[in-house]
């Protein structure tokens, strides 16, 4: 579970981090929408958070 939490941190982290600048990201020869990443990357937290609180 220890590991699962710090994953989805740094996920979450790396998210925000390319909604915040506005960083491109292409998959696929799709361009991800901003949205998308700020979703994820709450979404992620929210799940590091839920590992973190499942530890203790």
């Amino acid at each position: 579970m220890h590991v699962a939490t710090v994953v989805f941190s740094i996920g979450g982290v790396v998210h925000l981090y390319r909604a915040a600048y506005g960083l491109p990201f292409n998959l696929a020869g799709w361009e991800v929408p901003v949205l998308l990443s700020w979703i994820a990357g709450l979404f992620a937290l929210f799940m590091a958070y839920t590992g973190y609180k499942h530890i203790r």
